[in-house]
């Protein structure tokens, strides 16, 4: 792996706190771009990102998601919301769509932007849940799923973190 996409990689952080400064457009079809170019099964691509910029929507939006995201969403000078097909990928469609948020985060850290995945699916895709509040906001079809919301913007601070040890974590050819 090139030391600048492992650098990336170990640079972005969940950013809680955004400057109020706008994202440019180049800025953020880069960070689409980041996402339509993400690994799917059998290059399927099921998926679909709605980028938000109005505010009352973010505010509609952030009256569904957990009370710990509500400002992220509304101060983040916009959020792209990564939606999929199951009909288009029936296996692993959430796998892809994942796949495409961690991209475009990885795009975004890349820009000097920062973002926080903001993860809505409901596994049983239940009726009542934030998943299909969000799909009922925005209009999503009832057949597509809702993966994620990333707001993105410029973070006003850069928190740090801790990995565990390599050897913590990984085993060579033997059960852990």
């Amino acid at each position: 792996m090139g030391e600048s996409v492992l650098k990336v990689i170990k640079n972005r952080r969940t950013i809680a706190r955004f400057e109020e400064s706008p994202v440019g457009e180049e800025k953020v079809k880069t960070i689409l771009e980041a996402g339509r170019w993400a690994p799917s099964w059998h290059n399927r691509q099921p998926w679909k990102f709605l980028v938000i910029k109005d505010q009352e929507i973010r505010e509609r939006v952030s009256e569904v998601v957990p009370n710990v995201f509500k400002s992220e969403i509304i101060d983040a000078p916009l959020s792209i919301v990564v939606c999929v097909d199951p009909e288009q990928d029936p296996y692993h469609y959430v796998e892809d769509g994942a796949i495409a948020t961690q991209n475009m985060a990885l795009a975004a850290q890349s820009l000097g932007l920062g973002s926080i995945w903001i993860g809505v699916f409901n596994l049983k895709g239940e009726k009542e849940s934030r998943e299909a509040m969000i799909k009922e906001i925005l209009d999503v079809p009832d057949s597509w799923r809702v993966i994620s919301l990333l707001p993105i913007g410029v973070p006003e601070s850069v928190p740090t973190s801790e990995r565990k040890k390599i050897s913590e974590i990984v085993s060579w050819g033997y059960a852990p």
